[in-house]
């Protein structure tokens, strides 16, 4: 289960300055390497990667070249309904396990249709996740949690052991609102890894956040921090999130952009599946004020899986 933890970095962490190791111009250098195929129109690049120094989304587009991956799970949402198939709309624990201090009720559509209140929207191109104020009626349904609210994984339907994962996605805005895109462990056993692959903080529009949490041989959480991304036009629309993830490597993605690596013998080699959720309130983001507006809504283009093929 998704879990917020401060504890002590374990796991050999690699980031923008985080240790000198690798900084700036190591991922440039990665930048580089990994995206001088890829299709641009910027008419220049920056001489390093660093939180204050990112490219306009507008003048680069999104993601990173794929040609060298295989495509082995893709939804590009332009149905009228969740595909059964590839995700069921709970969480594993079920909807009446509140975690984090979490104020929403995870409506799941596929087991109970006529609760009274559907999440989940088509408008032809996307997924739209809506989270509401619990109405009256349906509090003693709701676990008596303040907002409805909704998910999807891939659990049971589809899971990965090493990759490319990339989801498009425009993240609402408003204080207690917790969007999040992310992996776990299938057999949730040994390591128990958490892979936060972006994760908005409502009252931070202009503000992604990257992390990963495993357990170690204690039982106890660990994590080698969360990284924040600053970007004025987080707020503004749709960006690219994505994370590779090799053997002993994470590498996480904005906008094709390389903005944060974790390295080290804790990197998770288990199979996880994709998660993707409107979280309202918690430990991290708070309550909700009086000027979150609902309903809330996490739009998603598409959510798309590669493995690494060898060159």
């Amino acid at each position: 289960m998704k879990i917020r933890s401060n504890t002590s970095i374990v796991v050999a962490a690699l980031s923008l300055g985080l240790l000198s190791a690798c900084g700036d111009s190591d991922l440039a250098e990665i930048e580089e390497r990994e995206l001088a195929t890829a299709e641009r129109i910027t008419q220049s690049r920056p001489d390093s990667v660093n939180e204050e120094d990112t490219p306009d989304s507008a003048e680069a587009t999104p993601g990173v070249d794929t040609t060298k991956l295989e495509l082995i799970f893709s939804d590009e949402f332009n149905g009228d309904s969740i595909d059964s198939t590839k995700w069921v709309t709970a969480l594993q624990w079920g909807p009446d396990l509140t975690i984090n201090d979490e104020l929403q009720y995870y409506v799941d559509t596929q087991s109970n249709a006529d609760f009274g209140y559907n999440p989940f929207s088509f408008d032809g191109e996307s997924l739209i996740i809506s989270a509401v104020e619990t109405p009256q009626n349906l509090q003693s349904v709701a676990n008596d949690q303040a907002y409805l609210s909704g998910v999807i994984s891939s659990a049971g339907n589809f899971d990965m052991t090493y990759g490319y994962v990339e989801a498009r996605m425009d993240f609402p805005q408003g204080t207690g609102l917790w969007p999040a895109f992310w992996m776990l462990s299938s057999d949730f056993a040994g390591l128990k890894p958490q892979l936060f692959i972006a994760e908005g903080n409502g009252a931070q529009p202009d503000s992604v956040y990257h992390n990963y949490n495993y357990h170690d041989v204690d039982g106890n959480l660990r994590s080698p921090g969360q990284w924040q991304v600053r970007q004025e036009d987080f707020a503004e629309g749709f960006h690219t999130l994505g994370v590779s993830w090799k053997a002993e490597e994470l590498l996480f993605y904005v906008d094709g952009v390389p903005r944060y690596r974790i390295i080290g013998e804790n990197v998770s080699d288990q199979a996880m599946y994709l998660i993707a959720n409107l979280a309202v309130g918690g430990i991290w983001t708070g309550a909700p004020d009086a000027n979150t507006q609902t309903p809330a809504q996490l739009k998603i283009d598409y959510i798309r899986a590669y493995r690494h093929v060898a060159e």
